[in-house]
C-alpha cells in the first residue's frame, strides 16, 4: 500500500513539473517525495531553470529568488528531505552526489552589506510580499552572488551550508553541519565554520 501511495504522489509530482514547460526539464526517471518542490519567486522568462538527470531521487525545495536563476544536477543523486536550493545565479550539482537532510545551498547574499539597502527590502516585503510582483521589484545591484560547483561523487552530511563562489571538488566530504565558505579539493573531508581540510581520502578506494 505504501508502495502505492509512493508510486502515486511521484505521478502527481511529474504532472507539476510539466506544467511548468521547458522551465523544469525532468526525466521520468526521477522520483520526487513529499518534501521536493520547485518555487519561482519573480517572473520567469521562457527558458530552463532548472535541469535534472536520470535516476535522482529528490526531497528538498528548489527556490529561484530572481528571473536570473539556474540549477542543473546531474544522474544518480540524492537531494533529502528539508535541503533548500536557493538560486538567482547558478548552482552544478554533478553525478552520483548524495546530499542528506537540512542542507542549504546559497548561491548569493540575499541582502546587501548596506543598511539602507535592506531597510528598502524589507519596507518592499512589509507592503508587497505575497504579491505577484514583490520580487520583480527587488533591487540586486549591491548583493554579492556568484556560481557555486559541486562535483562528481561528492557527499554533504546534514546541516551542512554551501555559500556562494563556492567549488566542491570530486569525490570530498562535507561533515554535518559545516559551513563551506571557500572551495574545497577533490577527495577531502572539511568540517566546522568555516569547514577547514581534516583529512585527504585514497580517490582510488573511496
Amino acid at each position: 500500500m505504501k508502495a502505492l501511495a509512493h508510486k502515486v504522489l511521484n505521478a502527481w509530482q511529474h504532472r507539476k513539473m510539466r506544467a511548468f514547460g521547458s522551465r523544469v526539464l525532468m526525466p521520468r526517471s526521477v522520483r520526487m517525495l513529499r518534501g521536493f518542490s520547485v518555487r519561482f519567486l519573480a517572473s520567469v522568462d521562457e527558458r530552463a531553470y532548472l535541469r535534472v538527470g536520470e535516476n535522482c531521487l529528490l526531497n528538498g525545495p528548489i527556490v529561484f529568488e530572481a528571473r536570473t536563476g539556474q540549477v542543473d544536477i546531474g544522474d544518480r543523486c540524492y537531494i533529502g528531505a528539508n535541503s533548500t536550493i536557493l538560486s538567482r545565479n547558478r548552482v552544478t550539482i554533478g553525478n552520483d552526489v548524495t546530499i542528506a537532510w537540512d542542507v542549504t545551498i546559497y548561491d548569493h547574499d540575499s541582502h546587501s552589506m548596506n543598511w539602507r539597502d535592506r531597510a528598502l527590502a524589507v519596507k518592499l516585503f512589509y507592503e508587497r510580499y505575497g504579491y505577484p510582483d514583490c520580487f520583480d521589484q527587488l533591487d540586486w545591484t549591491n548583493v554579492g552572488s556568484a556560481p557555486i560547483v559541486i562535483g562528481d561523487r561528492v557527499w554533504m552530511g546534514f546541516g551542512v551550508t554551501v555559500l556562494k563562489g563556492v567549488t566542491v571538488g570530486e569525490g570530498a566530504i562535507i561533515a554535518s553541519r559545516s559551513v563551506v565558505t571557500r572551495s574545497v579539493e577533490p577527495y577531502t573531508v572539511v568540517a566546522g565554520n568555516p569547514a577547514q581540510m581534516v583529512r585527504k581520502l585514497d580517490p582510488v578506494h573511496t
